[in-house]
């Protein structure tokens, strides 16, 4: 986790400036207690990655230790095309399903070359600097294209280089010039091969009338290039159709070539055992998506990740994210893309039609014009839905199976460890037919159960784990009903350990006794709840990371015991806060008691 530096913003209230310091000293502990491998978390989410209101499109993905970074050029989904891509963005993971947006990273102009747009990150490490690279497409206003770099030596901070272009196509070899309009030279690839740097980028070749080609050029430094022929060529049915994105490996004896086609979807390869043997007639079309990227970031374990679109069908607006899923490379060079129902990892049983296309992706009723379920992430379980996402070949945004469809998914078995467990649920109430429930594993008694409460968006639930550590429980969902709102929704699914009270102010036990958040992260709502030990004047704060006042409930007289605010993500002005990291503070008669960390996601 990078933790943001407070040294350099003003925070007004000094008592809060001291507690957030602490906050941030105990958050470590805090995490550590949290992220227990011990502790349940179902939350439905997949290997997609998804830009909130915005459309992704070419990317880059590393991973240089345990955490994986994606770095992508991005246009807000109502921007008619790609073309007026003007911001190269990052965000992380530790998993390939929970991404943390850190922010942009390259924007246009910094010279006449790229004052147009930026596409097309590729980004590698280079040994000899000991600094990150990124290649990428340049576009000068005319959206002629050319190669230029930049580098950083964290992945997070990023300078363009002093010496961009890098590469500029020849005009004698390829169709290319820069006083025209629109010169194809694009999407880089590096590799390291024989001590030498490698560059694969997009072209037309003049001299075989417009076809398209890659250029393949080398370097011993990334700043001079030297062109040493054509790596490959369109010689199929369209030849002037320019090859996009590609991508070389070498896995066994094989040689494979990843591209896609102009204009075309589908992602192709050409396989040989030598690269000369590489030919457009046994090019195949092995899956959907456009702009392939291929990589083993585990010995022979290699992961295909591509773009995926999908269309709005009440806004007609196209979106893309970017899927991940397992490529299988076979002894004699063919490949197939591995899709296990996500559903797979973390539960046992899967049975019945309401369970054959879930995980649901994305906020499917808004797809079709009803309103919010308060979904977490990109994925939640929705028994009534039928849309699993772009390229999993279930369903379309905003269909649904109904209410008529019956089913039910049991969790792996495991040991309760937390205080806590957490969990958003919504849908009919039918407390016989329709639940979520925790089920003890020895003798299948019922222990937790939870409806919808006839409501579509999904509510905060919390289950005491206290008096069960120890013992062995797992999760069941359960759909039989068939009447009206016959189904369950329900999303984030965990365990949570309660954080550390009391260490603000002087012993501030005997003031409030437990605080916490729920849920967390949360959208677009969250609960701060806390339990004191007598009648008090209680106010609760929302600060941003920066120390600044975001929101702030009135004086509330509450009661011993337990009690909560409501914070509804929204600013004193009414308007929704950006997604971010949050701290609550708790006052009890004017006086810090207790704070928090809160995750608001979109």
């Amino acid at each position: 986790m990078r933790l943001l530096s407070l040294s350099s913003n003003k925070i007004p209230h000094p008592t809060l400036k001291a507690s957030m310091a602490m906050l941030l000293l105990l958050l470590p502990m805090m995490m550590v207690a949290g992220s227990a491998e011990a502790l349940l978390r179902l939350d439905f989410e997949q290997k997609y990655f998804h830009h909130q209101d915005r459309q992704v499109w070419d990317f880059s993905l590393i991973r240089p230790d345990s955490v994986y970074h994606i770095f992508y050029h991005t246009i807000h989904e109502e921007t008619p095309h790609a073309t007026f891509g003007d911001t190269i963005w990052h965000s992380t993971s530790q998993d390939l399903k929970h991404w943390q947006i850190e922010g942009p990273i390259l924007t246009v102009g910094q010279g006449y070359w790229d004052e147009g747009a930026i596409w097309a990150p590729d980004v590698f490490y280079d040994e000899s600097s000991g600094l990150y690279k990124i290649a990428y497409t340049g576009c000068d206003s005319q959206m002629n294209q050319r190669i230029c770099l930049a580098e950083s030596p964290d992945l997070y901070q990023w300078t363009k280089s002093e010496f961009n272009p890098v590469i500029e196509a020849d005009q004698n070899e390829y169709v290319w010039d820069g006083d025209q309009s629109w010169s194809n030279f694009r999407d880089p690839f590096i590799y390291r091969k024989n001590d030498q740097w490698h560059v694969l980028v997009t072209a037309l070749q003049m001299q075989t009338q417009n076809t398209g080609v890659l250029y393949h050029g080398v370097s011993d430094d990334l700043l001079n290039w030297t062109d040493v022929g054509v790596f490959f060529s369109n010689e199929g049915d369209n030849s002037w159709r320019v090859l996009e994105s590609p991508q070389y490996k070498k896995v066994g004896d094989y040689h494979y070539l990843f591209f896609g086609e102009f204009d075309t979807g589908g992602l192709s390869v050409v396989s040989s055992r030598m690269t000369e043997a590489w030919s457009m007639e046994e090019r195949v079309v092995f899956d959907n998506g456009y702009a392939p990227e291929v990589d083993e970031f585990d010995p022979g374990h290699h992961i295909i990740s591509r773009l995926a679109n999908y269309l709005n069908p009440q806004t007609g607006v196209l979106s893309y994210a970017v899927r991940m899923d397992t490529l299988q490379f076979t002894p004699g060079g063919t490949i197939h893309v591995n899709r296990p129902p996500p559903l797979n990892e973390q539960w046992a049983v899967i049975d019945g039609i309401s369970c054959g296309a879930n995980p649901t992706f994305g906020d499917n009723p808004t797809f079709r014009g009803e309103d919010s379920v308060g979904m977490v992430g990109n994925s939640y379980f929705g028994s009534a839905e039928y849309y699993q996402g772009p390229l999993s070949g279930r369903g379309s945004p905003g269909t649904r199976i109904g209410s008529a469809a019956r089913g039910f998914l049991e969790s792996d078995p495991f040991i309760v460890t937390g205080d806590r467990m957490e969990l958003l649920v919504g849908g009919g109430n039918y407390p016989e037919t329709c639940y979520v429930a925790m089920v003890d594993a020895a003798t299948h008694e019922i222990i937790y159960k939870e409806t919808g409460n006839n409501q579509n968006l999904m509510t905060p639930r919390s289950w005491n784990l206290r008096p069960y550590q120890g013992q062995t429980f797992y999760i069941k969902i359960q759909d039989q009903e068939m009447g009206e709102m016959g189904y369950i929704n329900v999303d984030e699914i965990h365990e949570v350990v309660d954080s550390l009270t009391g260490v603000f102010g002087p012993d501030p036990r005997q003031i409030l006794t437990d605080h916490y958040a729920s849920p967390n992260p949360f959208n677009p709502l969250t609960m701060i709840r806390f339990a004191l030990n007598a009648n008090l004047e209680v106010q609760v704060r929302i600060h941003d990371i920066r120390g600044r006042e975001v929101w702030a409930s009135g004086q509330i007289q509450a009661s011993q015991g337990e009690n909560f605010v409501t914070w509804q993500g929204k600013d004193h002005q009414g308007m929704p806060a950006p997604a971010g990291i949050y701290l609550y503070s708790i006052e009890t008669q004017g006086t810090m008691a207790a704070s928090g960390k809160l995750s608001l996601v979109k």
